[in-house]
């Protein structure tokens, strides 16, 4: 399928796969969000970013544990 990672041909393929995406997506906001709350100006803009910040590392750590239950 792609240059960096295995075909895909099952399901359960699939389903690992699309968790590696979602794993990536949410590591990355918790990566650059704090930039973002730094450079805000508007206070709800920030709380925003904060509260979203908050909750992807959960995502992030939920998803850490899905894999550990998958090997």
């Amino acid at each position: 399928m792609g240059l960096f990672s295995k075909d895909i041909k099952t399901m359960d393929d699939l389903f690992l796969h699309t968790l590696q995406d979602i794993y990536y997506a949410e590591n990355q906001i918790v990566k650059h969000l704090p930039d973002m709350i730094d450079k805000a100006t508007n206070r709800e803009l920030s709380a925003g970013f904060k509260k979203h910040l908050d909750e992807s590392k959960v995502h992030v750590t939920r998803l850490e544990q899905v894999f550990k239950m998958l090997d």
